[in-house]
């Protein structure tokens, strides 16, 4: 038989763990990288022993020069298929898939999966709901189109960062100046320089986190988890808690219309997408999208949950097609098997983590199912102003939903410097 092999692009964040998860089906994986240096956010995620090659670029390679580089390294190399591991791969992924002959979203809108400008006016134009927006580098732009627009508060982010990154809600002039300060000039974590910021229309209403995989065109919804957040004084809000819904729920199928619509519109036809989207009094409309995994998840925990995960998904659809997609076929909506609740620590305080002198404690609770992403030893514990300065996340699952809540209150209950042990401890 055969040697299986794939490319994934930019193997960071959850994407890390596709090698793991294709090697079940006998796969190699090649690691290409879609720039010379891995930027410092992602460094700790990439250990090259876990993939068969690793195809590293030169200095300051780009567009077409990058692509064509890859190619050529890849020339003479039976390939089934080419997946993005992060959000600073979607594009060379759409590229080298559509080169190849591989199953790929193509180039065609590759710009709308990663510049949140260009994929609202994706939406706009295919006639799904977007958000009203506005890009600029200067604040007195924003000023006007917030007093032109009627708005009370409006949200100014970056135009194609990650996790959260200097997200700001503002609702005064000065609020304004803050966040285009914060974001134009800076080189935010997926390394692309903040040339503008985009502003838009605050939604108010229920938040969800919706993941899928998709398969020539046909979209599954594999999980959908309500989305909580807590105002963070000085910038916009953080994560405090997600709770998984069952399939059947009313809201899911709503979700799920709506967002089959949105991939349609950015042509995603291919592989896993993960969406954040707010439904208020007119309906689901998307925060944002990335064409890749979801990001920071328990696999184990969900999978607890679900009897499955994005990540044993995606590697099923690109290993086994046809199995999974007379599976999920079969399968129709997913069901959940237990409740679930992602748990985000919020920091209030500072210090350097010498210790989790409160992990054995949450270990005992009944519905523990895993604690991820805890600030390593040695390193700065801050105040939590985003997803990337979480402190850790817990993930509780139980059939018992009174005992899930009481585990939660519990949980909730523990300051920061009872989870962590920490020296040179501050307060925010």
């Amino acid at each position: 038989m055969n040697e299986r092999h794939c490319v994934i692009v930019d193997a960071f964040s959850t994407g890390r763990y596709l090698p793991e998860e294709f090697n079940r089906y006998g796969i190699k994986t090649v690691h290409v990288l879609s720039a010379a240096q891995i930027p410092p956010f992602y460094r700790p995620h990439f250990n090259a022993d876990l993939y068969h090659e690793v195809i590293r670029p030169r200095e300051c390679m780009a567009g077409g020069e990058l692509v064509e580089y890859h190619l050529e390294a890849l020339r003479g190399k039976e390939l089934e298929f080419v997946a993005a591991g992060c959000e600073t791969g979607v594009e060379l992924s759409d590229s080298l898939s559509e080169r190849l002959g591989l199953p790929s979203n193509g180039t065609k809108l590759s710009a709308a999966r990663r510049d949140k400008s260009i994929m609202s006016d994706a939406l706009t134009s295919a006639g799904v709901r977007s958000i009203r927006q506005v890009v600029s580098n200067r604040a007195e732009d924003f000023t006007s189109w917030t007093l032109q627009e009627g708005f009370g508060e409006i949200v100014i982010k970056p135009l194609n960062s990650t996790g959260t990154e200097d997200v700001f809600f503002c609702s005064t002039d000065g609020d304004i100046q803050r966040a285009v300060s914060a974001i134009v000039g800076k080189t935010n974590r997926a390394g692309a320089l903040n040339r503008f910021a985009l502003g838009q229309e605050k939604i108010n209403g229920q938040q969800y986190t919706v993941n899928t995989i998709s398969i020539d065109g046909e979209t599954f919804v594999t999980e959908v988890w309500t989305y909580h957040t807590v105002p963070i004084q000085g910038a916009g809000s953080v994560c405090s808690l997600e709770r998984l819904l069952d399939g059947t729920d009313p809201v899911v199928k709503e979700l799920s219309g709506y967002l089959i619509g949105a991939l349609q519109a950015l042509e995603i036809v291919n592989g896993p997408a993960h969406a954040e989207i707010i439904v208020d009094d007119n309906g689901p409309v998307l925060v944002d999208l990335g064409a890749r995994l979801q990001g920071t998840m328990s696999g184990r925990a969900r999978t607890m949950a679900l009897g499955h995960n994005h990540m044993t998904l995606t590697a099923w659809r690109y290993a086994d097609p046809i199995g999974f997609v007379e599976h999920m076929r079969q399968r129709g909506p997913y069901r959940r098997k237990a409740h679930a609740l992602c748990v985000s620590l919020i920091s209030d305080v500072s210090g350097v983590v010498a210790g989790y002198a409160g992990l054995e404690t949450i270990r005992k609770l009944p519905s523990f199912a895993d604690a991820i992403a805890f600030v390593p030893i040695g390193q700065d514990l801050v105040p939590t102003t985003d997803l990337a300065s979480t402190p850790g996340i817990v993930y509780l699952v139980n059939n018992d939903l009174p005992q899930l809540e009481d585990d939660y209150r519990k949980l909730r209950a523990m300051r920061m410097d009872e989870v962590f042990e920490l020296t040179n401890q501050g307060h925010d």
